[in-house]
């Protein structure tokens, strides 16, 4: 890229985060965000911040992740309790597909969006082109939120933003790439699952009960 292209983009960037802030948001890369892109700092920090595009927050989020810089905003949502609770601050950093393991938390854009779940499952997607070395040109992520019952639609290299790396919780930061954070979520996974066997067993005899 030329010199004068590189000049170009950064003060592409530099408007877009200009105007995040006459709309009452300051940048994504020093403040707390939801994924409307708004501030919620203070209620009237909220307020009035309502103006703020979420495409315009998703435009420069995605901007300053391409360029290596990590992004912190407040995530919104329930779908990754007890993992990341609702209103707490995420820090999502770059990430190259390749380097995306099972267990690693996304930031991904679908439609208007960006969520963050967790990867269960990789993919390998089959390359229609002739012209590709390998039958295999990109792979599929399967994703889901640690609270939700189902996956989420796959999810393609394109449409990864970053991953989350940790959550600020009472005042400290928790890493989620740690060993004791992976542990905490195999604990309340294998929970879950002997609580939902529970309550299997127990409508099935109601069942029986009832039969006889």
């Amino acid at each position: 890229m030329r010199t004068e292209d590189k000049v170009m983009n950064i003060g592409k960037l530099q408007a877009k985060q200009e105007k995040l802030k006459s709309l009452h948001c300051p940048s994504p890369q020093s403040s707390l965000f939801d994924s409307q892109g708004t501030s919620l700092k203070t209620q009237h920090n909220k307020e009035s911040a309502i103006r703020c595009a979420q495409p315009l927050f998703i435009d420069v989020s995605t901007e300053l992740l391409r360029r290596g810089q990590c992004v912190r905003f407040r995530a919104p949502g329930l779908s990754m309790h007890p993992t990341i609770k609702e209103g707490e601050t995420i820090t999502v950093i770059p990430i190259s597909s390749f380097d995306i393991k099972r267990g690693d938390i996304l930031l991904y854009l679908v439609g208007k969006k960006v969520i963050a779940h967790r990867v269960v499952g990789i993919e390998k997607k089959k390359s229609d082109s002739s012209n590709q070395p390998s039958k295999f040109s990109s792979r599929l992520f399967l994703l889901r939120g640690d609270a939700s019952p189902i996956h989420d639609e796959p999810v393609e290299a394109q449409q990864i933003l970053g991953k989350v790396v940790s959550v600020e919780r009472n005042g400290r930061s928790i890493n989620l790439c740690s060993r004791k954070a992976k542990i905490f979520h195999l604990a309340y996974k294998c929970a879950s699952h002997i609580k939902k066997g529970i309550v299997r067993i127990f409508l099935k005899q109601r069942l029986f009960v009832g039969d006889s």
